[in-house]
């Protein structure tokens, strides 16, 4: 049998027999059993059918997926080829025979263009130029790397943000490999001893100097139950190995997953971990949920590991930037939609100075995820994804010189791709069929809800060059579970062109990373000591330096409200208030506000918590939807209240609040912390309004008693829903009682949107309230009105029959 042509060079002249595509699928399989791919090895003898294969799926020779003819590929390919060529040749790659016979291609592709050419002719000739356009690809100067190390994964069995990297969740199968020719050869090499058990690996780091390799892995004998729960018990933890797969070793333990680890330039280790204790706010059932995972911090030998965020719910994918900074992504729904603002926050080696990157008030895409510095770049490469799925969809660089917001911070590096959950494909009304007739289209993969095809895990080489796993199978949404075999390992380019590096038809590849030695970014100081607890500092120079603006001169005061973790699984299992899968909350006090809008003050270190800016009568003016934090003897500085990020802040020496000692928090009313509806309500209503409001006197049919009445009481329920509080999902048609708008406008929620609380200062409703009257019902409705002030069943009972609790078993 004549074997096919797998130079770059023209096969025109060469015995090179030409395959149907029908014939590659079996000679790929008659290869296959003789050389064993269902472990996972590729030989050379399969390299030449594998690459044609794909180069098909690629284009849409004889695929159901917007198929093509030989032609309308080649033309394409040309394209993309002559913007690769341009590129090359002005960074200085010598390219001069390629672009000789890349132009003689060209005319030969006119010239079948102009006459009736057999199939035989424009497969011999698309071939041909698919070989030629790898050998460019290959002779990129940032592709000269000995060896490519990957994991192959099969994804986890419910698909998910949260689910996909629990290890309740894991299938069996895979390993760390390496390509020790990545570009010439499609074989691989386990790097993993086979002496560990049978399970699933996620995630890989390369060390600085590329001598080890990190990795997390979780013992998975066999496919978990379907469902929410999983194989429970089953957990990711952190490994260690030499680049050559020698002494490999586990870094942490205990009953933890512990995933995504990155090497940091201090010698220590970010990850991933459940340690930080707690439950997503959303979906599950009763009973059923998902853990928190936030970041942490280990010494370089897995000793002392530590959640070091105290968010209150999930977090993903640590990366160290170019400045020596984290970046990582963060899902922050504190008072809105549960599905959006999963966007991209850094932090410091060390914990401190928690601050938004990019995308806290975008809403498409749904999510950025897998951030990584470009080289010597200010930019960032991450996945473009959905929230009800796994990590994938489309690449794209964020570059937050432009914005901090919105599409004009982002370039898509693969249009072809669509932001999973947030966009929909529609068919060009001009469509054409493979043979060129103009016809109806068909109905595509993209029209439903998860695009077809995605990418995953890029690995930047340049802003316009990259690795990257994709999939030519569409994104599963949950709760079922993914192909096992949906991605392999590509080049890719901003100019469209792919070429694989590796491909097992049995399971996936993802998390492709050059096995070499790379610059290490600046080791920042170290700002915080081991062990110690206490108090951070607060900073805030100007509260009127807001977008949207604050009223001049209406601030008197900050409310520091402390953001509560769930601790029970399942959506609104117990509910905390009427607001839906509300997290929980308790009021820590106040602070004085200057009248230059300046704020100096300490916080307990280790707690999340959020600021409300408040008129003279105690009312939240501005409120922040989100929260940080401090680690302890920070000092968290802001320039306001949220301020224009892409501004610098005047020096603040000249601040009135930098002039005295950092205020201390004043309390707020009893009731409040923990916090309680009864005790912090009910009795300003049953002086005041109970003896017109009750069981037998009803003005207004309205009860205003203590009297428990299903979850809450019989004046919560009455009053609740006439506070205009932050709920996902609201009411339908009832703007004010939800949240999907990206930014809270000064005065729409809480208190100083309510009217009827307006009406009594007003004197409209005969009742005189006392200071401590008001601060009690307008801390409660700022805190969106929430009844209690924890998620232990048993202690709400106690808190809705008025009785004292000891507080939050998570803060």
């Amino acid at each position: 049998m004549t074997a096919l042509c797998v130079t770059p060079s023209f096969c025109e002249g060469k015995n090179t027999m030409i395959l149907s595509f029908r014939s590659v699928l079996v000679l790929i399989l008659v290869i296959g059993m003789a050389h064993g791919l269902d472990a996972g090895v590729t030989t050379p003898a399969t390299d030449a059918a594998a690459l044609e294969r794909d180069w098909r799926m690629q284009d849409g020779i004889g695929t159901a997926r917007r198929p093509v003819s030989y032609a309308q590929a080649i033309e394409k390919t040309l394209d993309r080829g002559d913007r690769l060529l341009d590129d090359l040749r002005k960074t200085g790659t010598s390219l001069t025979s390629e672009a000789t016979d890349w132009a003689a291609l060209r005319a030969r592709w006119k010239r079948l263009s102009t006459r009736h050419a057999d199939e035989a002719q424009w497969h011999e000739l698309w071939l041909t130029v698919h070989r030629l356009r790898r050998h460019i690809v290959f002779a990129n100067p940032l592709l000269k790397f000995d060896a490519l190390a990957f994991v192959k994964q099969a994804p986890a069995m419910f698909s998910h943000q949260l689910t996909q990297y629990a290890g309740r969740h894991a299938r069996p199968g895979g390993g760390v490999f390496v390509l020790d020719h990545p570009g010439q050869s499609l074989q691989c090499r386990a790097l993993t001893p086979a002496r560990l058990p049978r399970g699933s690996y996620q995630h890989l780091d390369v060390s600085f100097d590329g001598k080890r390799l990190l990795f997390s892995f979780c013992r998975a004998e066999s496919d978990p139950p379907a469902g929410i729960d999983g194989a429970v018990g089953r957990r990711f933890h952190l490994f260690e190995m030499n680049a050559d797969g020698g002494n490999p070793h586990q870094l942490t333990h205990g009953p933890y997953d512990d995933f995504a680890p990155r090497y940091l330039p201090n010698g220590r280790i970010v990850f991933i971990s459940t340690r930080r204790g707690g439950w997503h706010r959303c979906g599950g059932s009763p009973g059923h949920g998902c853990e928190n995972f936030t970041l942490a911090l280990a010494d370089g030998d897995g000793a002392h590991p530590h959640a070091v965020s105290y968010h209150e719910t999930q977090e993903w994918d640590p990366a160290v930037l170019n400045d020596g900074r984290v970046i990582y992504t963060r899902w922050d729904y504190v008072d809105r939609h549960a599905v959006y603002y999963e966007q991209l926050w850094t932090v410091r080696p060390d914990g401190t100075a928690p601050s938004i990157y990019y995308g806290n008030n975008t809403l498409n895409p749904i999510g950025i995820w897998e951030a990584r510095a470009v080289p010597n770049s200010n930019r960032v490469m991450a996945t473009a994804g959905a929230h009800h799925a796994m990590t994938a969809g489309s690449i794209i660089l964020v570059n937050v010189d432009r914005a901090v917001d919105g599409t004009s911070a982002i370039t898509r590096l693969t249009p072809d791709a669509l932001f999973p959950e947030s966009e929909t494909y529609v068919p060009p009304k001009n469509w054409h069929n493979a043979a060129g007739v103009a016809a109806p289209p068909p109905v595509p993969i993209e029209a439903e809800r998860w695009p077809g095809h995605c990418y995953r895990s890029p690995y930047p080489l340049s802003p316009t060059y990259f690795l990257a796993a994709y999939s030519y199978q569409s994104l599963v949404g949950e709760p079922a579970a993914n192909p096992a075999n949906m991605f392999g390992i590509y080049v890719v380019d901003a100019f469209g062109n792919k070429e694989l590096l590796y491909r097992d038809p049995e399971i996936s590849s993802v998390w492709p990373m050059p096995i070499r030695s790379r610059r290490r970014p600046p080791t920042l100081t170290d700002f915080v000591e081991a062990g110690r607890t206490g108090q951070g500092t607060v900073f805030v120079q100007n509260v009127y330096d807001s977008a949207p603006a604050i009223p001049p001169g209406s601030v008197k005061r900050l409310r520091i409200v402390q953001i509560l973790p769930k601790t029970t699984p399942g959506i609104n299992s117990p509910t905390v208030g009427i607001p839906n899968a509300s997290p929980g909350k308790q009021v820590l006090g106040t602070v004085p506000v200057e009248p230059d809008g300046s704020a100096h003050f300490q916080v307990p270190a280790g707690k999340p918590i959020a600021f409300q800016a408040l008129d003279q009568f105690g009312r939240a003016v501005q409120v922040m939807r989100s929260l940080t934090y401090v680690q302890p003897g920070e000092t968290l500085a802001c320039a306001g209240c949220h301020e224009r990020r892409t501004t610098a802040p005047r020096p603040g020496s000249f601040a009135l609040a930098m002039q005295r000692p950092p205020s201390t928090i004043t309390p707020g009313p009893d009731g409040s912390k923990p916090f309680s509806y009864p005790l912090l309500v009910q009795g300003v209503l049953d002086k005041h309004c109970v003896r017109c409001h009750n069981a037998k006197k009803a003005e207004g049919h309205v009860v205003l008693t203590g009297t428990p009445e299903g979850r809450y009481t019989r004046s919560y329920n009455a009053l609740a829903r006439r506070v205009t509080y932050a709920s996902w999902g609201g009411r339908p048609g009832d703007f004010r009682k939800v949240n999907d708008e990206p930014l809270a406008t000064p005065g729409f929620f809480g208190s100083l949107s309510c009217h009827w609380l307006q009406q009594v200062l007003d004197g409209k409703h005969y009742v005189t309230l006392a200071p401590d009257d008001i601060d009690r019902l307008t801390t409660w409705m700022d805190a969106n009105a929430l009844f209690y002030g924890t998620f232990d069943p048993a202690d709400q009972e106690r808190q809705r029959h008025g009785l004292r609790i000891a507080g939050p078993t998570l803060e």
